[in-house]
């Protein structure tokens, strides 16, 4: 059944706004799997496609765009909000939890500032297939139920067919949240959007001697063990501004995102960049940054010296949620973490040579121990490779069946490259979803090889520079 818990519980805080209705509405995606795992009875027919065009809503809810506000590639903005999504229901399943349902390109609301409040097929496609890939890989996400495309021209760098996409998470609440409280000194409103999300998210923070301590030492060992998941999958998000960091510690907001394709450690896909804030290996200190703002807000209703102090545990907390992911990726044995300077070593190796960054690891994998020294011949410094082999050998499972096992379990054939969304959204636009569906589902099982997505396999063959915008 559908609730009302964010619309009644914090008033005051968004504006209640009706879907502009999408022309000639059709379907593109729709997640059965997600559907199931959230006992949701709709399915992909008419009266669903009602609701994502705007014609129709969900029975009881009244869609709202929330506010917000954050800080900006550094800068403080408190001129946003929900611009083109809407809140358009709260779903509970029969267990209790709710799931929060978000239509993106609804249409115009108080927030779009001078944004036409549209989706495009282009963007909305590699939402869907993005969110699925990290889902995929066990990483934290937002995930996307159902998406429709229009013959809406909706006008970006060039004109483009619109589209919607229903996001699905346990919440949409972000560190901008936060930030729009305490620096707008609604301190009241603040409070009352700390108490909801401990209620509702960090029940166990409601015990401790400092609620709101506690809710920010669980954010931030969420948020650190998501991006260790961004840096050992070679995950660029983009544009980590802090509108963009979910209070969950899930991957939110994709817009000018790529996963790796050559291995460079500096790389940016975002073409308005370019400092390169949000490159992929500054993303980990971009993570703390952007904590210590939700902290400054914090301390609006807490102790700063106490929030302060939480912050340093973020680094180790990051680090050793990476070095066991990587120690996976690498083979050691169960129970064995390699260190820093074995995994560095193998990254800097892959980025001096830039060498592709997923198929490496998969060669691994399917390469029994004996026979890794050969992969020397694939570097130009073969003695680097034998030197950090020699290294990382005493720390590797000897069973060749268990530890290949465990690497092609945690090793993806597929990836969301960016070629290959291009090439689906290049179908998607002559109306041709078969590719969709194909990535759709190997991006639903990463870690399995087919012959039928064997072309989903394959790192581009002329590994070209990728810049992206924020309509991405």
């Amino acid at each position: 059944m559908f609730t009302t818990r964010y619309l009644n519980e914090l008033p005051d805080t968004y504006s209640k706004v009706m879907p502009t209705p999408l022309p000639d509405p059709y379907w593109v995606g729709w997640n059965a799997e997600l559907a199931e795992a959230l006992q949701f009875p709709a399915q992909a027919d008419d009266n669903l496609l009602a609701v994502l065009s705007g014609r129709a809503l969900f029975q009881g809810h009244e869609p709202i765009a929330q506010k917000y506000a954050g800080h900006q590639f550094g800068g403080w903005n408190p001129e946003l909000g929900d611009g083109r999504g809407l809140l358009l229901g709260e779903w509970q399943r029969p267990d209790g939890t709710v799931w929060e349902m978000h239509l993106k390109g609804a249409g115009k609301t108080p927030y779009s500032r001078f944004g036409d409040g549209r989706a495009v097929l282009r963007s909305s496609i590699r939402e869907f297939l993005g969110s699925e890939a990290m889902h995929g890989l066990g990483i934290p996400t937002t995930r996307a139920l159902a998406l429709i495309g229009s013959r809406e021209a909706v006008y970006r760098e060039t004109v483009e067919p619109g589209a919607a996409l229903l996001r699905v998470s346990e919440s949409h609440i972000r560190f901008g949240h936060f930030e729009w409280f305490a620096f707008s000194s609604q301190v009241e409103k603040l409070s009352a959007l700390i108490d909801f999300v401990i209620r509702h998210h960090y029940p166990e923070a409601a015990t401790a001697t400092d609620p709101v301590v506690a809710l920010f030492k669980s954010v931030i060992s969420r948020t650190a063990t998501l991006i260790a998941g961004w840096q050992a999958y070679g995950y660029v998000h983009g544009v980590m501004n802090t509108d963009n960091m979910s209070i969950l510690g899930e991957t939110f907001d994709y817009g000018p995102y790529a996963f790796l394709d050559q291995t460079q450690l500096n790389a940016v896909f975002n073409h308005t960049d370019e400092l390169g804030r949000y490159a992929f290996d500054q993303q980990p200190s971009v993570g703390l940054w952007n904590l210590q703002r939700l902290g400054q807000a914090l301390s609006t209703v807490s102790d700063a010296r106490a929030l302060a102090e939480c912050l340093a545990e973020y680094h180790d907390l990051y680090q050793q949620a990476y070095q066991r992911l990587m120690s996976k990726r690498l083979g050691a044995r169960p129970g064995t973490v390699l260190t820093m300077a074995q995994i560095n070593e193998w990254t800097q190796l892959l980025n001096s040579e830039q060498q592709d960054f997923h198929l490496k690891f998969r060669e691994l994998s399917s390469t029994p121990l004996q026979d890794w020294v050969t992969l020397a011949d694939d570097f130009v410094d073969r003695d680097r490779f034998k030197r950090w082999f020699a290294d990382i050998q005493p720390q590797l499972d000897n069973d060749d069946q268990c530890r290949q096992e465990q690497m092609l379990a945690v090793n993806p054939a597929t990836v969301a490259r960016t070629h290959h969304l291009q090439a689906v959204i290049d179908a998607a636009h002559q109306q041709d979803f078969a590719p969709f569906e194909s990535l759709f589902a190997a991006l639903q099982s990463p870690f399995e090889s087919r012959d039928e997505w064997v072309v989903w396999h394959r790192a581009p063959e002329h590994p070209a520079s990728v810049s992206l915008s924020c309509s991405s």
